[in-house]
């Protein structure tokens, strides 16, 4: 880099713009300034400005200077003071429990922050395009007291001087100059970033992190949030609704008050209903139809996903309503699969897990709703409350240019589930986790399925999931009409136009059957009613169409069909144990075994509770094979599948 130093000018500071220089040196010397001043020469002299200059030492010390201040001035608003404190005057603006910052830490800080201001574009077009200028009427001063009238010399000859000027890098002359300017711009870009920072509003809290003082949360317990590839999840009313208002920004309508609705009601009892509302983060006010639909349209396959990841979570807790937890966006980043996503830097990942969860703090949930019947009617009622409230704490470099964490190293998302939670993971509000019949599995694979090449899967997948439960104590719980099933998931006028437009007939038929592939390779299992579903429409059948196909629409036929669509093993099995019982999380009592687990202990074990090998290995993410070698003994047990077993079995030590 030191081959391409330019220099600023002599004496006198020239303008921003090359143009004011025409009167004084003729329009030869603005099409030279101009031709030079193009963004690579701009993006090196920033580069040079960053790393060789005085600039950013001399920004770090006022800054530094004025944050301090700002600093012990908000901490002494924030701290109760004294009578010895307001005896003193020397001592009126300083807490007595309040450390003097470590100055040389802090400096180093804002330094390292200060670093990114310098690739900012404003930076480069008004700061480094000012210097720049001043460095170009410099070198063709140099020339002009050298070769003389600028006038008399051809614009080619200029223009090679200029560039062996600018790649004089190693002139003690041009460094000097360079460190010139750094004194005489210091002070406009030192203010230019205090206005940034917006520091009146700040909390001690913002300052704290603007001078690296705030340290990351203690970790979990838990090094990383892991699910298993079978989680339960609730499925209960306000989960179902307030997903289906995520996913349905054309049902939100306009209500009384000019405030954004969305209501969710029963099919079977018109008096139950969910209604759910926009606030901001901050406080329960609702906010205007205009406001609210900025956030609706934050809404979408992110937020659900995260969702369905704070309601598992949240199932982990003896009583949800009353504790929080806190997880990791990178953690939430690996179960959402974005990890695979190399095209977006991981900071950004994190962004976008914080807006995510941004969203889902301004969601309001209101419910009205009676579960059970006659005379064991459970009131489920709740006053409006959020569906989360969510704390996002992002950790890193503040952005000088910004005042924000723009790349963080990590996002902490503390969460404290909803009242809703208490009503119905919670049977008549007292015993904790017996929900009203709300509570089912989560394949964590269908976190993993990516919305922008298979979106009529995902939103298949979600809408099963949160049926599964409900449909459980149905006769024949996984028996859908292809119909039914695409208008839970696709808004009216989508399955309108495929019925009137072949084009639109064929886009559909393509996305169900790419839907139903992608469905059977995640071990959902998929059967087609020989009367209703002939093999010649079944997804990649090469069977040849029969004589009279055209008498009905190959669209009304599809629709009209019938198909068996089962979840994952062992789902299926696990839900139908949970069939009719009060109690969902009730646990299977297990004999004592011995401490170290054998392979006739594992059999055991699994017998006892009705499973075949291939669902115990749904739940482990194994193979059945492979469960067969650990009960055979063929296979010796790792710790961490021994803990799993142990856990997942109930299998006492």
């Amino acid at each position: 880099m030191a081959n391409r130093k330019p220099g600023p000018p002599q004496s006198s500071v020239y303008e921003f713009t090359p143009s004011s220089t025409a009167a004084e040196d003729g329009q030869l010397r603005v099409q030279v300034i101009t031709r030079f001043l193009t963004p690579e020469y701009l993006e090196a002299l920033a580069e040079i400005i960053r790393d060789d200059s005085a600039l950013p030492d001399l920004v770090v010390a006022q800054l530094y200077e004025h944050l301090e201040k700002i600093f012990y001035h908000k901490v002494s608003l924030a701290t109760p003071k004294t009578d010895a404190a307001l005896s003193d005057p020397l001592d009126a603006s300083l807490s007595s429990a309040v450390r003097p910052l470590d100055e040389a830490g802090v400096r180093a800080y804002l330094r390292s922050s200060l670093l990114s201001f310098f690739e900012q574009h404003d930076f480069k077009e008004k700061f480094a395009k000012a210097i720049g200028t001043n460095v170009l009427n410099w070198v063709l001063d140099e020339l002009e007291s050298r070769e003389g009238d600028l006038e008399a010399l051809n614009e080619a000859a200029i223009s090679r001087s200029v560039q062996a000027y600018i790649n004089m890098g190693d002139s003690t002359e041009l460094k000097d100059k360079v460190n010139l300017f750094s004194q005489i711009y210091s002070q406009d870009i030192t203010q230019k970033i205090i206005d940034s920072l917006r520091l009146p509003s700040c909390s001690v809290e913002d300052l704290e992190r603007l001078l690296g003082l705030r340290q990351p949360p203690s970790s979990d317990p838990r090094p990383a949030l892991e699910l298993s590839p079978i989680v339960p999840v609730p499925t209960a009313i306000p989960i179902a609704s307030s997903i289906k208002a995520q996913l349905r920004g054309d049902l939100w309508q306009k209500g009384v008050d000019n405030v954004a609705v969305f209501r969710y009601q029963s099919k079977n009892n018109t008096g139950n209903y969910i209604e759910h509302n926009i606030t901001n983060a901050g406080d329960i006010a609702l906010l205007p139809w205009e406001a609210a639909d900025q956030i609706i349209n934050k809404f979408g396959f992110d937020t659900v996903k995260l969702q369905l990841i704070l309601a598992a979570r949240a199932m982990d807790e003896a009583e949800p309503w009353k504790n929080s937890f806190t997880l990791k966006a990178t953690d939430i980043i690996h179960l959402l699969g974005w990890d695979r996503n190399h095209a977006t830097s991981l900071p950004e990942k994190r962004n976008q897990v914080a807006s995510a969860a941004y969203a889902l703090s301004c969601l309001l949930v209101k419910s009205v709703w009676l579960e059970g019947r006659g005379t064991r009617k459970i009131d489920a009622s709740t006053p409006i409350g959020r569906m989360w409230d969510i704390l996002i704490d992002p950790h890193g470099q503040i952005d000088l240019a910004t005042g924000k964490i723009e790349k963080p190293d990590e996002v902490y998302i503390t969460v404290v589930p909803g009242l809703w939670t208490k009503h119905f993971l919670n049977r008549a509000g007292s015993r904790a986790k017996e929900a009203l019949n709300q509570f089912g599995y989560l394949a964590r694979d269908i976190l993993r399925i990516d919305p922008y090449h298979n979106e009529l899967a995902l939103r298949l997948a979600i809408q099963l999931t949160l049926d599964s439960r409900v449909r459980a104590q149905n006769d024949n719980p996984y028996i859908y009409r292809v119909a039914g099933l695409l208008e839970e998931v696709l808004a009216k006028p989508a399955i309108h136009h495929a019925r009137i437009d072949k084009y639109g007939a064929r886009d559909l038929r393509k996305r169900w059957d790419k839907a139903l592939i992608l469905l059977q390779s995640l071990g959902w299992e998929i059967e087609f009613d020989p009367e209703t579903y002939p093999e010649w429409i079944r997804p990649d059948s090469k069977a040849e169409k029969p004589q009279n196909w055209r008498k009905v629409k190959l669209i009304e036929r599809l629709l009209n069909a019938k198909l068996t669509i089962k979840p994952p093993n062992p789902i299926p099995a696990l839900l139908s144990q949970i069939k009719g019982r009060s109690s969902p999380q009730k646990q299977i009592s297990a004999a004592p075994i011995p401490e170290q687990l054998t392979g006739d202990s594992i059999k055991a074990g699994r017998k006892q509770r009705g499973w075949t090998r291939k669902e115990l290995a749904g739940f482990l993410g194994l193979s059945a094979d492979y469960i067969g070698k650990l009960e055979r003994g063929d296979r010796p047990l790792t710790d961490e599948i021994e803990g799993r077993l142990k856990t997942l079995l109930a299998l006492k030590t």
